[in-house]
């Protein structure tokens, strides 16, 4: 039985992917060795799959690439959103634990008694001391903040200072008083504003404006004990 040209055309598909029977394909390959058209048809199929085939590995690349680059992107995005969460959060905690408030000289609990500081507060952490350049002055106040624990004091008053404990030191760590101190002002909290710049004309040299601001601060601030 002869085999049309329609029917080893309909069979190359097949034959081009392997998957005809063994009897199919040596009916094809026998129609080709007489047949010259279908043998020019089977290169034109060939070359078609070919560049089908090669058009779909692109795509699939370019879709490998996408769907790479969508997925660089999402963990990018992420990240980015975890980090702008931690300095939120970070900026957040630092504005509430280092958030330092003044205390007022009646709020500290501050005051002498025989001729010593004195607070019914808990101010570790909390005081702070200042002298002038000339060490005649010294001016003290108190702050609050999260860090410093419980304002509460429980027992008896605490000693903050004492005048009468006279040190060489100009900066005890003890409740000992550097001997050159004759006044301790409370800094009120325009004098505190102040006190950044009178530290920095001190340390320009600049004693005349430095004694500017310290007789400012004084006016300000309230005598609470003096030599």
């Amino acid at each position: 039985m002869r085999i049309t040209c329609d029917v080893i055309q309909d069979l190359m598909p097949s034959y081009i992917d392997g998957i005809l029977s063994e009897d199919s394909k040596a009916l094809v390959e026998e129609h080709m060795g007489t047949c010259q058209e279908c043998r020019k048809m089977l290169e034109i199929m060939k070359e078609e799959q070919g560049k089908e085939q090669n058009q779909m590995r692109s795509s699939a690349a370019t879709l490998k690439k996408i769907r790479k680059k969508l997925i660089v992107r999402r963990v990018l995005t992420a990240t980015v959103a975890v980090i702008l969460t931690l300095i939120v959060a970070a900026a957040g905690y630092n504005h509430w634990y280092f958030n330092e408030k003044y205390m007022t000289l009646e709020d500290s609990g501050m005051y002498v008694k025989d001729n010593c500081l004195y607070s019914s507060n808990n101010l570790i952490n909390r005081m702070k001391v200042q002298y002038t350049e000339d060490g005649k002055t010294e001016f003290v106040y108190a702050i609050d903040a999260p860090y410093a624990g419980t304002l509460e004091l429980k027992g008896n008053d605490m000693l903050l200072q004492d005048f009468s404990k006279k040190t060489e030191e100009l900066s005890p760590e003890d409740d000992s008083t550097p001997e050159t101190v004759k006044e301790v002002y409370y800094m009120s909290e325009e004098a505190q504003k102040k006190s950044l710049e009178l530290t920095e004309l001190e340390a320009k040299g600049d004693l005349d404006a430095a004694e500017k601001i310290v007789d400012e601060m004084k006016q300000e601030s309230k005598l609470i004990w003096t030599e």
